[in-house]
């Protein structure tokens, strides 16, 4: 089964090397959309032969999937991960052996499946809980990270997937997406580094605000719809 790992990226020179490098021993093709950096990203992607998508300015993490998606046609696996190196690529082939299974549509990679460790931020136990709530509860679905950029997908149902959130609110909403279209949705357990850098320019708390305000906005644009 033809694969393709998609890497939205923001100023990340210091890691994209290293992702493209681990993501192609398991992928047939890397795709990095670089949004509006102002380093070396695209240079070092495109050095290390990856396709680049180049975004003039920041645009947000839901228009650099969206671009994304756009481009995946022919692709029976399609995987996303983060280019701040908080994720291992390491890991891609337990999220998409689901996949080439046939027992998910979308295998989203948890960092709590099993709970908070000792090393996740206070901060982050808080907000995490409160997000997953909400798009639980919005969307009926049942995962415990509504948050995570590590996830596969079954290239057949990339059409499920609109892509309205421009920002990070796209994590949830792309949940809400594949349950509104009755999709298999499976988690499994992945690591995470917290010593890395984040590319947002915004603290942690207004961040969830954010995205908690879209998770809400995008129930009642659902609702009215039907």
């Amino acid at each position: 089964m033809k694969s393709i790992v998609i890497i939205p990226a923001l100023n990340e020179e210091a890691a994209i090397g290293d992702i493209i490098e681990k993501s192609l021993k398991y992928a047939d093709d890397v795709l990095v959309i670089d949004d509006g950096s102002t380093d070396n990203t695209f240079k070092i992607a495109s050095q290390l032969g990856a396709r680049v998508i180049k975004h003039d300015t920041n645009l947000g993490k839901g228009v650099s999937l969206r671009d994304a998606f756009g481009e995946v046609s022919g692709y029976d696996i399609v995987v996303t991960i983060d280019g701040d190196g908080q994720h291992n690529p390491d890991e891609i082939p337990s999220l998409i052996n689901p996949i080439r299974d046939g027992s998910a549509d979308l295998v989203n990679g948890s960092r709590y499946l099993d709970g908070f460790d000792d090393e996740t931020p206070a901060y982050r136990r808080v907000g995490q809980r409160v997000l997953d709530i909400a798009t639980n509860i919005t969307s009926g679905t049942n995962v415990t990270d509504s948050q995570s950029g590590f996830r596969a997908f079954n290239g057949k149902t990339i059409s499920c997937y609109r892509f309205r959130d421009t920002g990070f609110g796209i994590e949830s909403e792309m949940l809400a997406d594949a349950a509104e279209h009755n999709l298999k949705i499976l988690e499994v357990p992945i690591t995470v580094r917290y010593d890395v850098e984040n590319s947002s320019t915004k603290g942690p708390v207004t961040h969830g605000v954010g995205v908690l305000i879209k998770i809400v906005i995008d129930k009642i644009i659902r609702t009215i719809r039907r």
